[in-house]
Order: C-alpha cells, then sequence, then structure tokens
C-alpha cells in the first residue's frame, strides 16, 4: 500500500475509505469475491473429463443423458419453489433480513414506527405494511430479472430427448454419400494433456503443513518459525 500511495496519494486515499475485504483478494470473506469467474467450457470440461476419452457416439450419450438429467432436476425444483425469485436469492434476501433486525426502532403511535441507521430515517406503517419512503417494495425489485422465477423456468422449459440407435437414424442420401476424411494435424509426441492449467488467480487446494512449527503455507526447507514444542516433554519442563 505505500507504493500505490508514492504513486497516486488519490487512489491510496480512495482504497482507504473502502472496507479491505471490498476490493482485496487476499481478505475477501468469499471465494473470488462471490463473483462468477469460470466460462462454461472449463465447467463443461470438468464434467467430461473421463467421457472424453469414449468414442465419439459414446461421448456424445453421455452429454444427452447429463444434460437430459440436469434439465429434469432443475425444471422440477423451479417449479416446486414458491417464492417469485431463485432459492439462492430467497436465502441471499433472509440474510439481508436478518441484519434489519439490528435497525434503531423508534415508535410513533401504535402503527407507525420510525427507522433509523446510519442517519437514514424511514417511517414504517405496519397497518398499512407500508414504508412512506418505499411503498410495495416486491422482491423482485432487489435483484435482476435473470433471478426470478420466470426466467428461471425460461432457461429449463425444453425437454433433451434421446436420439436413438444409429438404425434408427433417417440419413439422407446426399449425407450417406459423403466421404470424410481425417483431419490434417500431426499427434504431438508425448502424453495428451488431461489436467488443466490452475491460473495464478485461483486458489490451490492442496494445504501444506509442517509438523515442527504446527504452521500451514510451506515446509521444512521455507520454514522460518521456531519449533513448537509438546508440554510433557522433558525440554518443555526444564
Amino acid at each position: 500500500m505505500s507504493d500505490i500511495a508514492k504513486v497516486d496519494k488519490k487512489t491510496y486515499d480512495y482504497l482507504m475509505e473502502e472496507p479491505s475485504e471490498r476490493w482485496a483478494r487476499s481478505c475477501s470473506p468469499r471465494r473470488r469475491y462471490d463473483i462468477l469467474t469460470t466460462s462454461i467450457v472449463e465447467s463443461m470440461n470438468f464434467v467430461l473429463l473421463e467421457a472424453r476419452e469414449l468414442p465419439i457416439l459414446r461421448m456424445m450419450d453421455f452429454i444427452q443423458v447429463k444434460l437430459q438429467r440436469w434439465f429434469y432436476e432443475r425444471r422440477n425444483e423451479a417449479e416446486g419453489t414458491f417464492y417469485d425469485v431463485s432459492c439462492w436469492v430467497e436465502e441471499e434476501l433472509k440474510k439481508k433480513l436478518d441484519l434489519a433486525f439490528t435497525l434503531n426502532v423508534f415508535p410513533v403511535d401504535s402503527w407507525c414506527s420510525r427507522v433509523e441507521e446510519e442517519g437514514i430515517t424511514f417511517l414504517v406503517d405496519l397497518n398499512k405494511r407500508t414504508s412512506i419512503e418505499k411503498r410495495n417494495i416486491k422482491k423482485s425489485n432487489f435483484c435482476s430479472h435473470w433471478y426470478l422465477k420466470e426466467s428461471w423456468l425460461k432457461t429449463y422449459e425444453r425437454q433433451i430427448h434421446p436420439v436413438g440407435h444409429t438404425d434408427s437414424w433417417i440419413v439422407p442420401e446426399s449425407v450417406k454419400s459423403q466421404i470424410v476424411k481425417p483431419l490434417d494435424f500431426k499427434v504431438p509426441p508425448g502424453r495428451r494433456q488431461k489436467k488443466r492449467h490452475i491460473p495464478a488467480t485461483e486458489s490451490s487446494k492442496i494445504t501444506f503443513k509442517y509438523g515442527c512449527c504446527r504452521r500451514i503455507g510451506h515446509n521444512r526447507t521455507t520454514c522460518i518459525y521456531s519449533p513448537v514444542v509438546h508440554p510433557f516433554s522433558r525440554k518443555h519442563r526444564e
């Protein structure tokens, strides 16, 4: 941070005004700022990790069965929910509701109350179940339309049908007469890579722990801490 202050003092002051968990990845309470940063290609490559070793037709059958099961399960989940938003958004709104119980409430009369928080004042009428500042607010007003139940249902409204056996396929003669030649591609030497490259921005799933100092993140070679003495050892008693 001292280097940033030397380069641009205005940027340094701007960062210091906000909590570090909002802009520093190391201080973020959630993984990757709770934002989707993985592309759909990487997700499907992980799903098809074992299926890619199969022949092309068997791999296509695997993809069809997988998509058919996904669409069926998620369509039923969307139809079974009673919220006007998705289940994930409903849980997030409940967390926000728990924070609302910590607001300062001052009664005005039997039905109206004044709610204050950080200098902002709202007048709530319990009889009409409305707020003077914002009336008739729905849950859908707090999120994008992509998180609504209607959008959720439209995403999985279609069905994935099996293609059947190859003998039942109706293939035109113009397609049957075509001769498909192999690709003009030279296979490079060595084993084919099966695992993905882990970028530097992604945290490692492997945790190292050195037994002498009982700290994680390093081993014997890079340890800079003193060894931990067992409380029942002779050296500790002395």
